[in-house]
């Protein structure tokens, strides 16, 4: 009985220990199917527990490396960001050059072009010109010849916002002792409206050498050792004298017209006058006066040529009344061709006043001698009118002046000259005073043997400062 109690006791502890072992069983699996993403999560980012060591070193060096690639690549970009930022520290710690002036509110010239005196050597001077408006400008065309340059080169000037016409010669064209340099203004005609100097007589620049002091004894400019001090002095002169005066002279191929007048004392051998038959010699007075109207054309700076009329008007008097013969002569003309010959500026390259010498050849009754009455039944000579002597058809002469210019376009002369005619001889010796001025050009300047005028380049559009 006891046995089998205890029997009973033994399935019974076996049953419920089975029973508890199945409960913690599906409690065991309910907790591994909840933690099953979890762990599945975890196992992507964890290594391996079977990884070998090897295996594990490999991983080590790989993600060292790719680390060490990474710095170096920072490395690299902060080195190209430092790059841009050490030019641009660069350029910042060049010189800016100086800002543009503005224009002058009056200009001395028709077109001003102040430069310096003096530059530095195998450096790039600037050439700044302004133009009165009034002139309606279309371009400036700088010429410059360094020392020792037999031909004048050409750039033109570009507009600067500011208005100016700006030039720049080459660093390697500022060389030697001096550079020469005038600038002409054209409209949009293609006709030179100002100019700043000539070919004749340009501005000039000294050219000062020198050299950078590397010894530590100081960085001045160094005089040139076979220069004269004197003649340094008297270019500066010269130079700052052309910078502050404008020559004016007529321009070549400008087309020129003229109105003078004048009047003359002349001499005839003896000979018949106009109107009576009787003979008479000596000195006599050309009439009252003269009107010269002309029309020229300047070939160059120093020759021209021209037509000019010669309308001469002689006062008579009446003598007795005699009215056998008819009365006096009163009027004479001629068409007379005339070369003209200019000098340089009288007193320097910056004088207006100019010296000249013409030469004539022309047609017509020439020029009359006025021969006064002589009613003198005892005299040599009897008039009882006053009469004439003519020389002429044809006339020769020769004559020399003087010509100031106002501006490049008008001029006032004086000029003495002497006539002869030719068949009736005669001649007189006559002084006139005439305006010319010069109202139209055939062109551009006229272009040296060695180089073509340049071509113009359009104006730009100028856009005044805010």
């Amino acid at each position: 009985m006891a046995r089998r109690n205890h029997k009973t006791n033994i399935r019974k502890g076996a049953i419920v220990g089975l029973k508890l072992t199945i409960r913690h069983c599906l409690f065991a699996s309910c907790a591994l199917l909840l933690l099953t993403p979890a762990c599945a999560t975890s196992s992507k980012n964890a290594e391996p527990a079977s990884a070998p060591a090897s295996a594990k070193k490999s991983a080590a060096k790989g993600a060292k490396s790719s680390s060490d690639s990474k710095k170096n690549a920072k490395a690299q970009s902060a080195d190209s960001a430092k790059a841009p930022q050490g030019a641009a520290a660069a350029e910042a710690k060049k010189p800016e050059p100086p800002p543009e002036p503005d224009l002058p509110s009056r200009l001395p010239h028709p077109l001003h072009c102040p430069t310096p005196s003096e530059v530095q050597a195998e450096t790039e001077l600037t050439i700044r010109c302004a133009v009165k408006p009034a002139l309606a400008t279309r371009a400036v065309v700088v010429s410059y010849r360094p020392s020792g340059t037999e031909h004048f080169s050409t750039t033109d000037a570009t507009r600067s916002p500011k208005g100016w016409y700006v030039a720049t010669i080459k660093a390697s064209e500022v060389r030697g002792s001096s550079l020469q340099f005038y600038a002409q203004a054209y409209n949009g005609n293609n006709k030179m409206t100002a100019s700043n100097g000539s070919d004749e007589s340009p501005n000039i620049v000294l050219v000062r050498k020198g050299s950078s002091d590397t010894t530590g004894t100081g960085g001045a400019d160094q005089p040139v050792a076979d220069e004269d001090p004197l003649a340094h002095i008297q270019r500066e002169r010269a130079a700052e004298s052309g910078q502050s005066n404008e020559a004016h002279h007529r321009q070549a191929r400008d087309v020129w017209m003229a109105l003078g007048m004048g009047s003359g004392y002349g001499w005839y051998p003896t000979r018949t006058p106009d109107v009576y038959p009787a003979k008479a010699t000596g000195w006599a007075t050309g009439g009252v006066l003269h009107l010269l109207p002309e029309i020229g054309y300047q070939w160059t700076e120093h020759v021209a040529f021209s037509v000019q009329g010669r309308l001469q008007f002689v006062y008579t008097q009446t003598g007795s009344g005699e009215t056998k013969y008819p009365g006096p002569k009163t009027f004479a003309w001629a068409v007379l061709g005339r070369a003209y010959l200019f000098s340089g500026g009288l007193f320097g390259p910056t004088s207006n006043l100019q010296l000249f010498g013409t030469g004539t050849l022309g047609y017509g009754t020439a020029f009359r001698l006025y021969v006064a009455p002589n009613p003198n039944p005892n005299g040599t000579f009897q008039f009882v009118d006053s009469d004439t002597v003519s020389g002429g058809p044809i006339a020769v002469g020769v004559g020399g002046g003087l010509a100031y210019h106002f501006t490049n376009a008008f001029a006032l002369a004086a000029e003495l000259r002497a006539l002869a005619g030719v068949w009736n001889f005669a001649t007189v010796l006559e002084a006139g005073l005439s305006a010319q001025w010069a109202f139209w050009s055939l062109g551009a300047r006229r272009a040296s043997a060695a180089e073509p005028a340049p071509e113009l380049a359009p104006e730009t559009e100028f856009t005044p400062p805010e």
